[in-house]
């Protein structure tokens, strides 16, 4: 952006001089969530404390991510981060903690180079679920994912982010140097702990004579991540054109609420992020429980009931009454009591602050986002919740049984207004399948190994399950969660 002197009336704009910021940040995967989370920590960081040796070095490593690339490499790195809180629109951010950026397609080899840098102290990730190659049904590392067998075949033209990884540890070990922190801000459940497993399963099997350096050179922190991204409409693009002169081709909207916390395990030095209001704990799982199992629950709880209703939005299906009392209910009586390990007082001041981040009308958070990918996110958001109860032999998961009944019916693909809508899942045809043949033979959705294991003969929950699906079969959503929440099914 060789405007930005232009602009700054209209958007916040970087006081830092770039060219004094020292890059020692590599992060795999330049999400819209990564531009309005981490990116943003960094920037701060940089400007309010002038700490100049964390700037970030953006990476990508899949075909798809070519726009991204393009976008940023064409604007220098810089984007604009728009603030909208439900009553207003913050000034607009110009970012500009990205240095450098790389393209994976383009250069594999120079990737490898600047991760095998040892000015690179930490290496990030935001890469998705699908991005840690997991098996379905054991939750493991899957050895025969197609892209791990390539990268057997082409070591230096890698098509995981374990390849690359391998390959640039690889040549830190040979060159005598230290190793780094990996560290992931995925959505997943120990996403360090994942991380690690995979990633060293992957060794073992690929480079076995790396494993014992890897192991004495790296560390991988747990963290927690928290701030609602939705995708960028053209409307933004065109709102910051007209209102503040500003032509972005990709910037991100996000809402004002941001928590990051980190358990406190890094190898070697760690920016001081505390400064800008990250935590640093020793524990992340309470942090972790508390944002998985209430919002991206109750996410995945108004992407579903919302979807199968006709709504579009986040905030339409949270401004829903009847909707809303489900949600409230479901976290008060099925999720709360098992978080053990918060503070109540945390957990209630966490979901009326939620509550209210669902409602903000300005963020426009699709419901298709919302559910896409559904068979990797109900196993962790929702399922979680019910494994705990299940072992405990506790007896309140109603809305959980309601809830998967409903994502039964989500999956036909018609919402109660008779309109059609996609179900965007790597595995949609099983979804889909499975939820035809449940029309016949009920318990057939919950034969679905990889996302419910053995969950079909459990007799307490199926009972619950059946009623539910019969019920929401021969009603439309809205009548049924009015008459649940009555307490008449």
């Amino acid at each position: 952006m060789e405007n930005l002197e232009a602009i700054k009336e209209n958007a916040s704009t970087p006081l830092f001089d770039r060219d004094q910021v020292k890059t020692s940040i590599a992060h795999i995967g330049v999400s819209n969530f990564h531009r309005s989370h981490q990116a943003n920590y960094m920037h701060d960081l940089i400007e309010k404390h002038h700490e100049l040796n964390y700037g970030i070095c953006g990476i990508d490593l899949l075909d798809s991510d070519r726009k991204t690339y393009n976008v940023l490499k064409d604007q220098d790195g810089f984007y604009t981060l728009i603030t909208k809180d439900a009553t207003s629109l913050h000034k607009p951010k110009i970012i500009g903690s990205i240095i450098e950026y790389f393209f994976g397609p383009e250069n594999p080899m120079a990737v490898i180079e600047r991760l095998a840098n040892p000015d690179i102290k930490i290496i990030s990730l935001t890469i998705a679920e699908d991005g840690y190659h997991l098996n379905e049904i054991t939750g493991e590392f899957n050895q025969k994912h197609p892209a791990v067998a390539e990268d057997i075949v082409n070591p230096f033209n890698p098509k995981t982010v374990f390849g690359y990884l391998t390959q640039a540890f690889k040549l830190r070990k040979l060159r005598g140097l230290l190793g780094c922190t990996i560290l992931s801000c995925d959505n997943i459940k120990n996403n360090g702990d994942t991380m690690k497993q995979s990633f060293l399963n992957y060794v073992e099997k690929n480079e076995p004579d790396l494993l014992p350096w890897l192991k004495n050179n790296t560390t991988f922190p747990n963290t927690m991540v928290d701030r609602i991204t939705p995708l960028t409409h053209h409307k933004d693009l065109d709102t910051l054109k007209n209102d503040f002169f500003i032509e972005d081709q990709w910037p991100v909207v996000c809402e004002s609420f941001t928590e990051w916390v980190i358990e406190d395990n890094f190898y070697n030095e760690k920016p001081n992020w505390e400064k800008v209001g990250v935590q640093f704990v020793k524990n992340i799982a309470p942090y972790q429980n508390m944002k998985l199992q209430l919002l991206n629950a109750g996410h995945s709880v108004l992407g579903i009931l919302g979807t199968l209703h006709g709504y579009k939005t986040v905030q339409e299906a949270a401004n829903d009454t009847d909707f809303m009392l489900f949600l409230e209910n479901f976290m008060d009586l099925e999720v709360a009591p098992i978080l053990v390990k918060a503070k109540k007082i945390d957990i209630a001041e966490y979901k009326t602050t939620l509550i209210s981040r669902f409602k903000n009308p300005n963020i426009n958070d699709s419901l298709s986002r919302i559910c896409s990918e559904s068979s990797a996110k109900i196993p962790i958001f929702i399922l979680s919740t019910l494994n705990i109860q299940l072992k405990e032999e506790e007896n309140a998961f109603n809305r959980i049984a309601f809830i998967i009944a409903a994502w039964c019916k989500y999956n036909d693909g018609i919402d109660d207004q008779g309109n059609h809508y996609n179900i965007e899942d790597s595995i949609s045809n099983t979804l889909i399948r499975m939820s035809a043949l449940s029309q016949q033979h009920p318990l057939k959705f919950l034969e679905i190994k990889s996302i419910f294991k053995d969950l079909s003969s459990n007799i307490l929950f199926t009972t619950k399950y059946l009623k539910y699906l019969n019920y929401i079969r021969t009603h439309n959503i809205k009548e049924s969660i009015i008459n649940f929440n009555a307490n008449l099914i």
